[in-house]
């Protein structure tokens, strides 16, 4: 990264401002918010370029080229390796996102990079066809990104690589010029090289790397599904064909930028049943999946007793885990697909296969309902285990090694001796039935003495895969994680073919600089490294139950569930704008960006921050839905209370937060307030306060709900209810509360309401966090003494309960 943007930002600007169909962002708070990926490195990027056509990439790249910057091109940003992140120029390709053709009688489509692959599924999966890499983040990754990492899944034994799903991409190289890549027949490809335009450049280049380095080649490469280290070559010496589409499928954005591509789409199966079975040991678990293997399955998934624990100890993931009957050491998860006479076959020597295994129990899982569940589980693994503010969190740099699944056993063996010889534990999960697991040691990086011991652990394990007969990347991709280490893979032969490829592609060496060829080393440019400072920001709220506001804002880890566009609730703001900007991740990332000193300490109250925190709803969708439980409503919370300290609330904050207190008013004289409420003249005045004129103001009921609560009828039964009266219901639509009472009664309940005030909720949506805690302690002097009787209390606005279940703990920790 240069140490001065400056110069190149006005340059990028004079360039391309104008030209494009997307945007170009340089200011500081993008550049903080584009610097990370799921991995546990940041690289900041000088500006990020949102390419909307693949116009837009031929601009960028030449002007990129005539700067001297790097492009570094990004999808959604989950990669797990740093291979995402950008140290010259980002080119965030999400936003190219159509589906150009589907052809479902060929069983094949063409999409834009920016696609996501659970977008694809769901428009071809009523036709019954499927894409076949199956991945985790389906619900998130690109399937540009998925290229770039040849990215697999749980279903690989059946659909294989990504790299297998491809028939032709079409890309953008650093020159700007574009290439149709599709595989070739030998001969039609010498005679396809020997034309004078990019694509014969690119052909004779491969066919002399290929002759120069065959021997080497077959020798080293591994002969297994899993293995994405490094570049693809062994295409190079396939007699029969010329595939240039397996160099780029996993060469991370090294080679060149991909902007259409054409996969084959697969039948889906009649029918799919699960089975768990429960083990004593780690290495029991990965004996018995060679047996397993032998049965056809579609997939075989561990999860270890840490994986298990994380799940259950998380309220949204507790179900989840029901059908883990004891208390195992691990499980394996084993999927067959097929018809359903074939499955029941299967099925009806479930226990003898259970004792053929050694497993402890087996659990049939066929009902459509536990099988999602399982499988939502199993991919929300990461996140759950990065759902904690312990110091040592598992760490992803050795989570992606691969080993021919008649080695696993001694992997895993081998691999918990490195682990414990290091002075820690490690969490391990993934797909056994591949030999790929993904095993995450527990480490502080923040701490020098677990920076070391990161780095020796990941010398020892990649000394272990070698000696197993793997790949140290089986699906991730190689990134700032393991490109260091690919030498004693390949040898220093083969590294040298990878050199050749990366300037056949990228003479000047500008595309993603530091991945695969001429890596850094593996501990530096850490997200979170030794050293760092952090500001010290006195909050209002209380984040003790997260270890401070610090810790609450490192809950986030990067994994981009936030960027859903279909699906639960989680982020409503970026589903609205697709904007990087408005999810939880970026907010997560400007805050951290401040603590940390890369973002001035002003920025905490200032104009970026207010734009990125604006469209936030306060639904907490994040803290339920990411498996991180990351709690961004409350931040922006304590960021509207910082900035009012410093800036002073806004005469809109007031009135929103002090919605009650007007209705009250209004309520005195309703007939005469409605009529004016709604007229061109009261929603000018409302514009004074900021509101949005075309906002017409809210109406009050001519009888307010505390005023017929005494006509209404009440139970004989002995059962006591307290009913929290909220402000909608009391002035606004006192007939909800109403048939409440009425339904209450009619179940024999006695009701009791008491006075409360209005919960805070509308003011801690300002900001206005003392006025709430003013509240809270009133509203709690009248409720706790009922709760502490055995008294239930019933609210009839989710915002309103949910703030005395959850907001009251940061208004009044020690109460």
């Amino acid at each position: 990264m240069p140490d001065k943007p400056e110069p190149y930002v006005r340059e990028l600007h004079a360039a391309l401002d104008g030209e494009l169909e997307g945007y170009l962002r340089t200011d500081e708070a993008s550049r903080a918010m584009w610097s990370t990926d799921a991995s546990i490195y940041l690289r900041k990027p000088v500006g990020v370029v949102a390419a909307r056509s693949e116009e837009d990439v031929k601009l960028t790249l030449p002007a990129a080229r005539e700067l001297g910057l790097s492009i570094t091109p990004r999808g959604t940003g989950t990669s797990l390796a740093g291979q995402a992140t950008a140290p010259g120029l980002a080119l965030d390709v999400s936003e190219m996102r159509r589906a150009l053709e589907i052809d479902l009688e060929e069983r094949r489509c063409v999409v834009e990079p920016g696609l996501v692959q659970g977008e694809l599924n769901a428009m071809v999966e009523p036709h019954g066809l499927v894409f076949g890499a199956d991945t985790s983040t389906s619900d998130v990754a690109t399937l540009g990104g998925m290229v770039g990492n040849n990215s697999a899944g749980m279903r690989s034994l059946v659909y294989g690589m990504t790299s297998d799903q491809v028939l032709g991409l079409r890309c953008v190289l650093a020159s700007g010029e574009t290439v149709e890549l599709v595989p070739l027949a030998r001969e039609e490809a010498r005679g396809r090289a020997r034309h004078a335009d990019a694509l014969a450049r690119l052909l004779r280049g491969a066919m002399e790397i290929g002759d120069r380095y065959g021997d080497e080649i077959r020798r080293r490469f591994p002969k297994m599904i899993r293995r994405v280290s490094g570049y693809g070559l062994d295409a190079l010496v396939d007699p029969e064909t010329l595939d240039l589409t397996r160099l780029v499928c996993g060469s991370e954005g090294t080679l060149a930028v991909v902007t259409r591509a054409e996969f084959r789409l697969h039948p889906l199966p009649e029918a799919r049943a699960l089975a768990s079975f429960e083990f004593d040991s780690l290495s029991a678990a990965a004996c018995a999946t060679v047996r397993f293997l032998e049965t056809e399955p579609s997939a075989i998934e561990l999860l270890d007793d840490v994986a298990i624990g994380r799940a259950r100890a998380n309220p949204a993931y507790k179900d989840s885990t029901r059908f883990v009957k004891g208390n195992p050491k691990a499980v394996l998860v084993v999927e067959w697909s097929g018809t359903q006479r074939e499955l029941d076959e299967i099925f009806t020597k479930l226990d003898e296969l259970a004792g053929e295994a050694g497993a402890l129990a087996a659990t049939p899982l066929r009902a459509k309902e536990e099988m999602s569940q399982t499988v939502r589980l199993r991919k929300s693994t990461l996140p759950l285990l990065l759902g904690t503010t312990d110091k040592e969190k598992p760490v992803a740099f050795v989570e992606d090694a691969a080993v021919p699944p008649d080695r696993l056993e001694e992997f895993v063996v081998r691999f918990e001796e490195i682990v414990e010889r290091n002075g820690t534990w490690a969490c391990f999960y993934g797909h056994a039935s591949v030999g790929c697991l993904h095993v995450r040691p527990a480490l502080d990086t923040s701490d020098p003495d677990g920076v070391s011991r990161m780095r020796r652990i990941a010398e020892e394990v990649a000394g272990l895969v070698v000696d197993c007969g793997g790949s140290i990347s089986g699906e991730h991709g190689d990134g700032l994680s393991r490109s260091e280490f690919m030498e004693k893979m390949y040898g220093g032969e083969i590294l040298r073919a990878f050199a050749d490829v990366k300037r056949l592609f990228d003479p000047r060496g500008m595309m993603n600089p530091g991945v695969i060829v001429a890596p850094p080393r593996m501990d530096q440019q850490l997200r979170i490294g030794p050293g760092r400072k952090r500001l010290p920001i006195k909050t209002n709220l209380s984040f003790g139950d997260q270890g401070g506001f610090a810790k609450a804002v490192e809950l986030c880890n990067g994994s981009g569930f936030c960027r859903k566009r279909t699906g639960g609730t989680m982020c409503p703001s970026y589903m609205a704008t697709l904007d990087e900007q408005d999810t939880t991740r970026a907010r997560a990332n400007m805050l951290r960006s401040v603590i940390e000193g890369t973002l001035p300490p002003e920025e905490l109250t200032g104009r970026r921050m207010k734009e990125v925190m604006d469209l936030c709803v306060g639904c907490k969708a994040c803290k339920t839905e990411c498996p991180s439980r990351v709690d961004v409503a409350s931040m922006k919370t304590e960021v509207l209370y910082q900035t009012g300290r410093v800036h002073g609330f806004s005469l809109r904050q007031k009135a929103a937060g002090h919605i009650r207190r007007q209705l009250a008013l209004a309520a005195l004289i309703p007939s005469p307030y409605n009529a004016v409420a709604g007229t061109r003249l009261a929603r000018r005045a409302a514009a004074l306060a900021g509101i949005d004129p075309r906002r017409s103001l809210p109406r009050v009921a001519n009888k307010t709900f505390s005023r017929r609560f005494p006509g209404l009828p009440q139970g004989t039964g002995p059962a006591e209810v307290a009913l929290f009266n909220d402000t909608w219901n009391e002035y606004q639509r006192p007939e909800v509360g109403e048939g409440a009472v009425r339904l209450l009664a009619a179940a024999g309940a006695r009701i009791y309401l008491p006075k409360v005030v209005c919960c805070g909720r509308p003011m801690l949506s300002e900001g206005l966090v003392d006025e709430a805690r003013k509240n809270a302690r009133r509203n709690l002097d009248l409720l706790v003494p009922l709760v502490e009787r055995g008294v239930p209390l019933v609210g009839l606005e989710p915002s309103c309960i949910l703030t005395l279940r959850d907001d009251y703990r940061k208004l009044i920790p020690d109460d």
